[in-house]
């Protein structure tokens, strides 16, 4: 019991981290692109824009990840299936997808992991708030 315990608190701690470092690394959707937020979600956080969301995450499953959604949001407030951002930096052009690794077994590993999603989505950013952007995530979710 006292071990199980102990994970829990571990694991709380990590969530809690993951949040902390996405706040930060994320920020720039807040300050540079518009986006309200960060909303806390039950395994991460929340951006919004008017016409895109993006959803962080950290799955601590067996094999813990984290993981970036970016889904369009319509007109009238309706959000689409997302995307998943290696897919869009992969079929934008932006680079490989071990740029947006997942693998998150340990602490340093999940908070450079934010890092990295962060970074390529900084980078992919520009192309995602032109009229091309809508078509990029329409082609990620035909393939």
């Amino acid at each position: 019991m006292a071990s199980e315990y102990r994970s829990m608190g571990h694991q709380g701690d990590l969530s809690e981290a993951f949040r902390a470092e996405a706040g930060v690394e994320f920020a720039f959707l807040v300050e540079d692109a518009g986006f309200s937020g960060p909303e806390q979600t039950d395994d991460g956080l929340l951006f919004h824009s008017s016409g895109l969301d993006v959803e962080v995450w950290f799955l601590d499953g067996h094999e813990p990840v984290v993981a970036t959604l970016v889904a369009p949001v319509a007109s009238d407030g309706v959000r689409a299936r997302g995307v998943w951002l290696e897919e869009l930096y992969v079929l934008s052009g932006c680079g490989p997808a071990q740029d947006v690794p997942g693998s998150a077994p340990i602490r340093r590993a999940t908070l450079k992991r934010v890092r990295q999603h962060a970074a390529a989505l900084r980078r992919l950013m520009p192309r995602l708030l032109t009229a091309d952007g809508a078509q990029l995530i329409a082609r990620c979710r035909q393939d």
